[in-house]
């Protein structure tokens, strides 16, 4: 393979228990910083440039696609990447804000970006497998012009902050989601979230009583069934979750910042299934 990244992902992946060197963070790149890396380079050589040969290489060939919009596995990936470069770039664009988490094989980004006047907000979910992406999951939405809580859907801290909080984030964050979305104890949610909660889902005001009075009123029309996926990185913790919203089966996907063992910002966005 001709990526630097994916030569030192496979070093790294082989040479973990053999190599003393492995061991010192200083010397070298923790195996989710290259994943990190992929990730950055596939959006801006693949998707921005159209460089095919840097997406054919990063992306392996049992490649499992779960985004609607895509054809599935590698070849329609490669497909839409192709017909991307050919589309006429847009009169107005914005510098993009982006949010870059890893744990483990996973990446999770949280993008927004202006788009032909538009503000389009995305998140991103990579699974790797020795320096390749092997699967993808997203969500994307439009922002709306105004929300409840008169914060952006996709801005706020990007620095994932003190690593060794992770374990600890994630099983609040866990214990959280599975009581009050899933069985839906409103009255634990003051257990885990702060009363000054900062909120950027537009359709939920911010503070506690804001969230809580939204998923009191979706109790009915809004159903989470189970966790998919928990990622955490520091003060910040992704969950991916599937139920039904309006009857439809929805993925949700819902970012958490955690400030002393309290949830203190929430970021959230919605796939519906076609």
């Amino acid at each position: 393979m001709g990526s630097l990244y994916v030569a030192v992902a496979l070093i790294l992946s082989c040479s973990r228990t053999t190599n003393p060197l492995i061991s010192n963070k200083k010397n070298l790149m923790k195996q989710e910083d290259i994943n990190k890396s992929i990730v950055r380079d596939f959006y801006r050589r693949a998707v921005s440039q159209g460089d095919i040969a840097f997406a054919e290489e990063i992306v392996a060939d049992d490649y499992i696609q779960h985004s609607s919009a895509v054809k599935p596995g590698k070849a329609g990936l490669l497909e839409a990447l192709h017909y991307m470069k050919q589309m006429p770039k847009p009169a107005t664009t914005s510098t993009p804000f982006m949010r870059l988490l890893a744990e483990g094989d996973y990446v999770v980004t949280n993008m927004s970006f202006g788009w032909d006047g538009k503000q389009k907000v995305v998140v991103d979910i990579f699974r790797f497998r020795a320096g390749q992406v092997v699967e993808h999951w997203d969500a994307l939405q439009d922002q709306p012009e105004t929300t409840l809580n008169g914060h952006a859907m996709m801005d706020g801290d990007v620095a994932p902050g003190d690593a060794d909080l992770a374990v600890s984030n994630k099983a609040v964050v866990k214990d959280f989601y599975q009581r009050v979305f899933v069985n839906k104890q409103l009255e634990a949610m003051s257990d885990f979230v702060a009363p000054d909660l900062i909120q950027h889902c537009p359709e939920i005001s911010n503070g506690l009583i804001g969230l809580k009075d939204y998923l009191a009123y979706k109790s009915d029309s809004m159903s989470i069934e189970k966790i998919d996926l928990l990622i955490g990185e520091g003060n910040f913790v992704v969950v991916q979750s599937e139920g039904k919203l309006n009857q439809k089966n929805t993925t949700f996907y819902d970012v958490f910042r955690l400030t002393d063992g309290k949830i203190v910002e929430h970021w959230g966005v919605k796939q519906i299934s076609l």
